[in-house]
């Protein structure tokens, strides 16, 4: 993004989207003062629904309500310097990727709601409508307050007005603003100077804030200086003042760079800055640095300006002297010492700008019922501090006339308290499990997550809805290979790790135990039996492991028929390949299940007709009637890697259970083919996001099983999944997770025969080219490149097959339908 563009392109984005790992300790969170989540709301764009960014910029705007402000203005020093990216290759552009989520959501309509606070009867005013003062306002009208904002001069925004627009346009500012000033319990009084701030609390209102920021520049107290126009207002409106010829700045940091950018941009043939630093010592940021040398911005270092130049009442130039700091010390103006004898006059300037700092210019009265916040409390700092303290003070206010213990903070500029009224869960995600209510579909499937009561537990207190333990077995060893992972790619795992090492004995101490501190959850257990050919020891082994766990209070138990490494399946590598196998096994179970305990059949996707399987399970189902039973299907697919091993010749071929989004296209089809055979089945295999975990629901599936996005996220990826699926919901206006269950039947599938032969063609946004020409790999050769190599479709040759839009670097090409020319071209080809 260069310093022209405020917003990342969809390609930009989409790229560093993709970046973020979601890391477990969210650094970037804990770095940014107003503790708004980057990796949440980073996560919940990727899908790029309108409800999407409506979702991330909630994520945003609870948590700091100018955050659109911010992704423009804020610093290195707070998200990014968490970002883990920093570590090992480039931080993710987080405030660009902020600031673009915000605009998206303003362009789609799509920012989000907030349920009014219900009036409470008290009064808070606030005293400064910038960024202090407007965190501080809406958190308090959210916990019913009625807020009057005061606000001196004729604009809303405080120090915001003084950023450049071409830094920070002002349309931006406008919106941020609306977010907090349209709610009907926030009054703003604008062109009202309030000196007297005790005051106020005799006119009604039960508590003030004061958040007047820094509005009075610091003078130099230098000769001529009445002449120079100080920095905060020469920004304030800066094409009122206009500046020709040669421009001396005072000051190096942000303020005085911000003035000496502009100055340029208006006019000025020259802008020179006489900063007390070295370069290296100036508090920028890196777009600061960039923007001084893009705009030929001189800088004389290590010089003091002791004197303006005047004549005739018009400044012509100034005095400097050279400073110095003791060697190897840090910069401090108190340890700045005048260099005797470099005293230089220096002529030729026609303006000076002042920018050294401002201060607060208010007497602090200690009063009860009166709170600061902001700047003028805690001194200069970022907007999103600004209004981190805000929301501070509004805390302790509400503490104080509610009664309610006295918050702490771990610093005045560190907010924790997201902004009352976002419904995280628009819709309601219980859904029912064989009579059991369920909080949402969502439970971790039988994988390394629930191997164990402390993985379980974790889950548990992370928000899923339940688990299935680890299989386990009594009196069997276990193998359990060393490094037995793989990852085909970042989504999509395999493992060799096919049951627990935990012997059922442990595990049943381990249900009793999560059953009786989660009786919300669903707590299922995991086992199977010999499969040796003789069929009356094997069934004996199949119903003690059954009843072992019932008797242990499992309120649930799966079966696993489909070891992705294998089996003795009789016939095929996998027992439920066998259909009559898969049949004699489940009715072993059925035999002696307890009619209140469910059971589940987890079969493998890696079959001929998954149909024919379904169909002999449901005949024994039907057979023991009033017997709770379904299917789990699929399974983890069996696949073949390569790896470094034993062979010299050659790599090592392993089998693995593949998993996450590289078995999700096959286990939606095998969903489709039994979709309709009315048995009860548990989604498992793929799903890697609530949208894709969500057409497991519209395919029938009663639940869906997680393992990969947990391994690759963590168990608090639940929060997506729940907030995605809930979003989607109020979206598509389907009031319940139970009526989106079974919502794409029937029919679900569109025959290939039936997909429309109309054919569209592909077309370029020139400006989104990067010139690269991998469209013209295109396999009908229907691409080439003109005399700018900027693609072009040749009409006859396109079929319409959108390949070269998705690999599409940039964007540049999308499909659009065709003229009738174009249409007439394809068809005499």
């Amino acid at each position: 993004m260069n310093n022209e563009s405020h917003f990342l392109t969809d390609a930009q984005l989409t790229s560093e989207l993709e970046r973020c790992e979601y890391c477990e300790e969210k650094p970037c969170r804990s770095s940014c003062p107003a503790n708004c989540s980057p990796c949440d709301f980073i996560m919940a764009t990727r899908r790029g629904e309108a409800f999407d960014f409506r979702r991330a910029a909630a994520e945003i705007m609870t948590a700091n309500p100018l955050g659109g402000i911010c992704g423009l203005v804020c610093p290195e020093k707070h998200c990014i310097s968490g970002c883990t990216r920093l570590k090992f290759d480039n931080p993710i552009n987080i405030p660009a990727v902020q600031a673009s989520i915000i605009e998206r959501a303003k362009t789609l309509k799509a920012l989000p709601p907030l349920e009014k606070g219900k009036p409470n009867g008290k009064k808070v005013a606030v005293v400064g409508a910038g960024p202090a003062g407007i965190g501080a306002s809406l958190l308090l009208a959210q916990k019913g307050y009625t807020v009057k904002l005061f606000e001196k001069s004729g604009k809303a925004g405080g120090a915001c007005n003084w950023i450049p627009e071409h830094r920070l346009p002002r349309e931006v500012i406008t919106s941020d603003l609306d977010f907090t000033l349209s709610h009907e319990l926030i009054t703003l009084e604008k062109g009202k100077e309030i000196t007297d701030f005790a005051a106020l609390l005799k006119e009604g209102f039960d508590a003030v804030i004061v958040a007047t920021g820094l509005p009075t520049p610091i003078r130099l107290g230098i000769p001529g200086e009445e002449q120079a126009l100080m920095g905060t207002e020469y920004l304030d409106s800066p094409s009122s003042r206009p500046m020709k010829g040669n421009v001396a700045v005072i000051g190096g940091g942000a303020t005085a760079t911000d003035c000496a950018v502009t100055a340029k941009r208006h006019g000025a043939a020259r802008v020179e800055m006489f900063v007390l630093e070295r370069l290296d010592e100036m508090p920028l940021t890196k777009r600061e640095r960039m923007e001084l040398m893009e705009h030929a911005i001189d800088v004389s270092t290590r010089q003091r300006v002791t004197a303006l130049i005047t004549r005739n009442g018009k400044i012509t130039g100034l005095k400097t002297v050279k400073v110095t700091l003791p060697e190897g010390t840090a910069f401090n103006l108190r340890d700045i010492a005048e260099v005797a004898g470099t005293e230089v006059a220096r002529d030729g300037f026609d303006h000076v700008v002042v920018a050294i700092g401002n201060r607060a210019g208010i007497k602090r009265e200690e009063h009860r019922g009166l709170f600061y916040a902001g700047d003028c409390a805690n001194g200069p700092t970022t907007v999103v501090e600004a209004v981190a303290a805000g929301k501070n003070a509004a805390l302790l206010v509400h503490a104080s006339l509610s009664g309610g213990e006295k918050p702490s903070f771990p610093k005045p500029v560190k907010s924790l308290v997201p902004v009352d009224g976002y419904r995280y869960l628009p819709v309601p995600l219980a859904t029912d499990f064989f009579g059991r209510t369920l909080i949402s579909p969502f439970i971790l499937s039988a994988a390394p997550p629930t191997d164990g009561y402390q993985q379980m537990k974790k889950a548990y207190e992370a928000g899923w809805a339940g688990g299935i333990m680890k299989t386990a077995f009594d009196d069997v060893a276990i193998h359990i290979p060393s490094e037995y992972m793989h990852a085909f790619s970042p989504l999509t795992y395999g493992n060799c790790d096919n049951v627990s090492g935990h012997p059922l004995s442990r595990v049943c101490k381990e249900v009793e135990a999560l059953v009786r501190e989660f009786p919300d959850r669903l707590t299922i257990a995991s086992t199977g039996g010999p499969v040796t050919g003789n069929d009356e020891s094997d069934r004996k082994q199949w119903q003690k492991n059954t009843k072992t766990l019932e008797n242990a209070g499992a309120m649930a138990i799966e079966y696993s028929l489909s070891c992705p490494q294998g089996g003795d399946g009789t016939e095929g590598d996998i027992v439920s390949q066998n259909a009559a196998l898969t049949a004699k096994i489940t009715d072993w179970i059925l035999e002696v299940s307890s009619p209140d305990i469910p059971k589940l059949f987890k079969l493998t996707a890696q079959v001929t007709s998954i149909a024919a399987i379904v169909m002999a399970i449901k005949e024994v189902i039907e057979k023991h009637s009033g017997k709770k039973a379904g299917i789990t299907l699929a399974n983890t697919f069996p696949t073949l890697f390569f790896r470094k091993g034993l062979k010299k010749e050659w790599e090592e071929g392993i089998i693995v259970g593949m998993s996450g989004r590289g078995v999700t296209p096959i286990s939606n089809l095998t969903l489709a083919k039994v979709a309709h055979l009315g048995v009860h089945i548990s989604g498992n295999g793929g799903p890697m996001d609530y949208l894709e975990a969500a057409n497991f629901l519209a395919l029938g599936v009663r639940t869906v099983q997680f393992c990969t996005v947990a391994m690759k996220y963590g168990y608090h990826i639940i929060d997506e999944l729940h907030q995605g699926l809930s979003h989607l919901l109020a979206e598509r206006g389907i009031p319940s997770v139970e009526k989106l269950i079974g919502i794409a039947l029937p029919g679900p599938v569109t025959d290939f025969m039936e997909l429309t032969p109309v054919k569209k063609i592909s077309t370029v946004t020139a400006e989104l080219c990067v010139h690269c020409g991998n469209c013209t790999r295109c396999p009908y050769l229907a691409i080439t490149l003109d005399e700018q190599k900027v693609p072009v479709t040749d009409a006859e040759r396109c079929v319409g097959c959108s390949i070269c839009t998705q690999k599409c670097i940039s964007g540049a090409l999308s499909m659009r339908e065709r003229t009738s020319k174009e249409a007439a071209a394809l068809k005499e080809a």
